[in-house]
């Protein structure tokens, strides 16, 4: 079996920590027993982003492709810890029960009140150059986006109208069969439709971004090659790691990159491996694989949590279980508590990444492309 550099760089660094051979910069401990507050949260250092800042650049963008995130002063307080200059985050329900045409609109309307609320401070994306302004001004740039298509009612018109009321991403399914396709339970994927090929295409035609995270396999390897555009997968793992539905197969990895595509590495424990409770430097290993099977260039973050992490939106596991019945998850699924990684469940999760992944053997512009400037660069060819 061949050994990545990065797996190379990591083994070599824990062999010469065992001997006492001091601490380079590539040495990490398996289960943070060099980086003792990497274990457990600090509460000294938890308002202090700089404790776990890696050197990267002044001028690099931070991503998260998919996440939440709140206001008032404890969200900004959190937004301004977490380093990013950008997240996407999902509107309305993304599952069953189906998300409506009017519940879509309503939640439009909503983020609209919150970009008029908090002008310069949030910034809607509509183009790559929002994202280039809130880099500038120290604002939070958000995308608004959809992680189901149920809402279109199979009328193709109605990508133009939501395009139009400022979305510019959309997931083509969750986890079950709609209009469009298979999602990844579903019983038998029967790949994309011919209204979810003409919806690829209409996105395709206005600069929409096309999501296939939940989308089964035929069907998003039918959306990779119907889309004149790069695909992303803006939060999933990788299934040779984490045997999930839930998870991208190399297929469907090596398709994506193919096309230019960037594949977001989800925080989610369930998804990063099958121990009870997932490290960081079991996340990490997701990032460096898909670096190894493709190149860096297609591997970013999608945390597919809140910035102030899981606890701020489910306090306690009852309130976790209590919000996601409704979505009637398969078993496969495996949906558990925690839901988290306990390292990473912190406003400064990013800086957190950044630093691992430069000990982990990622150079500097490495650290800044999977940190955001992979998405950066679909995001400035499709939004424009």
């Amino acid at each position: 079996m061949s050994v990545s550099r990065r797996r190379f760089v990591w083994e070599a660094g824990m062999a010469g920590a065992a001997l006492g051979l001091g601490g380079g910069k590539h040495v990490i401990g398996r289960a943070a027993e060099l980086t003792p507050n990497a274990r457990q949260p600090d509460p000294a250092g938890a308002g202090n982003p700089a404790r776990h800042s890696a050197p990267t650049r002044q001028d690099d963008i931070w991503i998260d492709a998919l996440g939440g995130l709140r206001f008032g002063p404890e969200g900004f307080d959190e937004i301004e810890r977490s380093g990013l200059t950008m997240i996407e985050t999902t509107l309305g329900a993304p599952g069953d029960p189906p998300f409506g045409y009017e519940q879509a609109v309503q939640d439009i309307a909503s983020w609209h009140g919150i970009f008029n609320r908090y002008p310069g401070r949030v910034i809607h994306v509509r183009r790559s150059a929002d994202i280039l302004e809130a880099k500038r001004t120290g604002g939070i740039a958000v995308m608004i986006g959809f992680q189901n298509a149920t809402h279109l009612q199979r009328d193709l018109a109605n990508v133009d109208f939501f395009y139009n009321l400022g979305i510019r991403q959309m997931q083509l399914t969750y986890n079950s069969l709609n209009a469009l396709g298979a999602g990844c339970t579903e019983r038998v994927d029967v790949g994309l439709s011919d209204f979810g090929v003409e919806v690829v295409q209409k996105m395709n035609e206005l600069g929409m971004l096309v999501d296939v995270s939940h989308t089964g396999v035929r069907s998003t390897m039918d959306a990779i090659e119907v889309s004149s555009t790069p695909v992303l997968f803006t939060h999933a793992n990788c299934r040779a790691l984490c045997d999930n539905p839930r998870c991208k197969t190399d297929e469907e990895i090596r398709a994506l990159a193919a096309r230019r595509g960037v594949m977001g590495i989800t925080t989610v424990n369930f998804f990063v491996s099958k121990k009870p409770r997932s490290t960081l430097d079991d996340y990490i290993d997701h990032i460096a694989y898909v670096a190894d099977l493709v190149g860096v260039d297609h591997v970013g973050i999608g945390t597919d949590s809140s910035i102030g992490g899981w606890r701020t939106s489910f306090p306690t596991e009852q309130a976790f279980w209590d919000f996601h019945a409704q979505f009637e998850f398969k078993p496969e699924v495996d949906l558990r508590w925690p839901p988290f990684i306990e390292e990473l469940d912190r406003p400064e999760k990013m800086h957190i990444i950044a630093e691992r992944l430069e000990q982990r053997g990622f150079s500097g512009a490495e650290v800044a492309q999977v940190m955001g400037g992979n998405f950066m660069r679909v995001y400035e060819e499709i939004l424009g």
